[in-house]
């Protein structure tokens, strides 16, 4: 996998804990929303460690579909895509 695709990932994955740890207190109504964030983020960083062998990258891209389908986070694709493109500002 390129260099500039790793580094998209790891971005990603670090705002997934981000988000995780900015929920505020974990209340029923965002459990949900934050035990699912947890559950498509939590393989990612494990690849990273083992530099992705055997990553599915679609695999990955359909969990974040559901996160983008039933709670309106389109903000992961969309960090992924200015990452990659290294657009990102320090």
């Amino acid at each position: 996998m390129e260099e500039n695709k790793k580094k998209a990932y790891l971005t990603i994955n670090y705002q997934a804990f981000l988000d995780i740890k900015n929920s505020s207190e974990f209340s029923k109504e965002n459990f949900n929303q934050v035990f699912r964030i947890a559950h498509v983020f939590h393989n990612l960083a494990l690849f990273i460690i083992e530099d992705f062998e055997g990553f599915d990258e679609d695999e990955f891209w359909s969990k974040v579909r559901g996160l983008e389908r039933d709670f309106g986070l389109t903000h992961y694709k969309i960090l992924f895509e200015k990452a990659y493109r290294d657009e990102l500002i320090r």
